[in-house]
């Protein structure tokens, strides 16, 4: 199998390949000097299995992956590894004349008939893999998070989901090890005052571990920790599958009185502590 890296996701590309015993191909992207994006791929790829990796956080990762899926048309059998699944968040129309971001992605991608399967890893809105006119996977890397928190042997966490929306995130990373996991909920108390706390445990004197599924600005994560902090929790971590940190993210919520952040590599960045590789890889192998 011959493992292609995008152009925003090399890291991971070779260390899915080193998970499955060979090495990521050698592929060339460059600009021109009007800003257009050049992609070829060195290796010999005729015949062959190829596996191509490239996250869509930009619009960059979307050029880099169709310029990819072409350059491989000679391949036997092509697999597309999305691992951060850029414009998830719109499945359907609002307005009259909008388009449907996830659906023309999706279309973009399958259109031609040179892929026949994609896996994503925990996609925004699973509702978008129907798009696709290829089978398409969802992978879950919530134990990896788990697996993370257990290793590093952070005394009594619990597991908070910033709202309702990701209580099965927090469900997801906390029920291999048996951690206690909540979501907060905002609770009204007057006309114009709305208390925000986990719904059923306390956090005063516990380690939190607060997981969104991608954290970009940061905002919500920022008030979540800062809300925790007020109720007394000891240290605060933030973990995310998808690190976008957009503008001063980091700051906002390293100012809220977070110890750390940590994500995966979906989207490599300092914080990319936990590696989805070994899980891509093995999926890959069956």
């Amino acid at each position: 199998m011959k493992i292609i890296p995008g152009v925003t996701t090399q890291v991971l590309a070779a260390r899915i390949a080193s998970e499955l015993g060979t090495r990521a191909s050698l592929c060339e992207f460059k600009r021109f000097p009007d800003g257009e994006l050049y992609t070829r791929v060195v290796d010999e790829i005729k015949g062959e299995e190829v596996t191509i990796v490239q996250s869509l956080m930009a619009d960059t990762g979307l050029i880099s992956l169709l310029q990819l899926i072409d350059a491989v048309e000679e391949a036997h059998t092509t697999t597309v590894v999305i691992p951060y699944l850029g414009y998830a968040r719109q499945d359907k129309r609002f307005k009259p004349g909008e388009a449907i971001s996830s659906r023309a992605i999706a279309r973009g991608i399958s259109f031609a008939g040179i892929v026949d399967r994609i896996y994503v890893v925990n996609v925004h809105n699973p509702a978008v893999l129907r798009y696709f006119d290829v089978d398409a996977k969802d992978l879950n890397a919530a134990p990896l998070i788990g697996d993370y928190i257990a290793h590093r042997a952070i005394p009594d966490p619990v597991i908070i989901g910033p709202d309702e929306g990701a209580r099965e995130l927090a469900k997801a990373v906390a029920e291999q090890h048996s951690f206690d996991f909540d979501v907060l909920e905002k609770k009204r108390i007057s006309g114009d005052q709305v208390q925000i706390k986990p719904k059923e445990v306390s956090v005063a004197g516990k380690n939190v571990v607060i997981v969104d599924d991608i954290i970009s600005t940061g905002g919500t994560i920022a008030e979540a920790a800062a809300l925790l902090k007020a109720q007394d929790a000891n240290d605060i971590y933030v973990t995310c599958i998808h690190g976008l940190f957009a503008q001063n993210a980091t700051l906002r919520i390293l100012n809220a009185g977070v110890k750390e952040i940590i994500a995966t590599d979906t989207i490599q960045s300092i914080f990319s502590e936990i590696s989805v590789a070994k899980m891509i890889a093995d999926e890959l192998s069956t």
